[in-house]
């Protein structure tokens, strides 16, 4: 992650489940997955979108939530 650039960071259980199944079904994926990221106080957190710009996704994904600035990514989360 960019120094420069702050990242958004939102999790939304119906992208998550979005996500598995369009891995699943279009691209033949066996471990769809999320991301886990650290916030700025170090916590990890599983993430299923990032922005830039701090796009309020909750327009389009009605159950995200907002989970702050994140710093790093650290690894895919695997259910």
């Amino acid at each position: 992650m960019s120094s420069q650039e702050i990242f958004h960071a939102y999790f939304s259980q119906k992208q998550k489940e979005h996500i598995y199944m369009s891995m699943k079904k279009n691209f033949n994926v066996r471990k769809p997955h999320t991301n886990i990221y650290l916030t700025i106080d170090g916590t990890e957190v599983e993430v299923t979108e990032v922005t830039t710009d701090n796009t309020d996704v909750t327009k389009r994904l009605p159950d995200a939530k907002y989970l702050g600035v994140v710093t790093k990514w650290v690894r895919a989360h695997y259910d």
